[in-house]
């Protein structure tokens, strides 16, 4: 069907052309493949003591180039979590993505994560802030 389709419109077959038809032939298909490159992400937010974190704003934006090299990609997804400390995130691209969490109490927690999976949760812990340490002691 592939090959008699690629004769039809004179091309040779490429995986662009072979795709477009096994999702024009078979109904579904579309959504198997759409669904194999997003993940769907669950960031939960925890104290040292595992009590989830209310409130606390989560960015979360997704990441491009080498591994040395990686640049901002999209804009940001600025989220809040609930009271059970989760936030659900719109899916993905998979691939490299930024999360930073800052929560008031807490210090600031930022992490690079590789998406690799269809559906993924992060737990990331909130640390207490440190004694700010200064040269004029009275």
């Amino acid at each position: 069907m592939i090959v008699l389709l690629n004769s039809v419109l004179g091309r040779s077959p490429g995986r662009r052309g072979v795709l477009a038809a096994l999702v024009a032939a078979l109904p579904g298909a579309g959504l198997l493949v759409a669904a194999r490159e997003w993940t769907t992400l669950r960031i939960l937010v925890q104290d040292e003591q595992g009590r989830p974190v209310p409130r606390a704003s989560v960015i979360v934006r997704q990441l491009k180039g080498k591994k040395k090299k990686l640049k901002r990609k999209s804009p940001a997804l600025e989220l809040k979590t609930s009271n059970e400390g989760s936030t659900p995130v719109p899916p993905l691209p998979r691939g490299p993505i930024l999360i930073q969490v800052i929560s008031k109490g807490f210090r600031t927690h930022g992490a690079e994560v590789a998406l690799t999976e269809p559906e993924q949760t992060e737990t990331i812990i909130l640390k207490p802030p440190s004694d700010q340490i200064s040269v004029h002691r009275e």
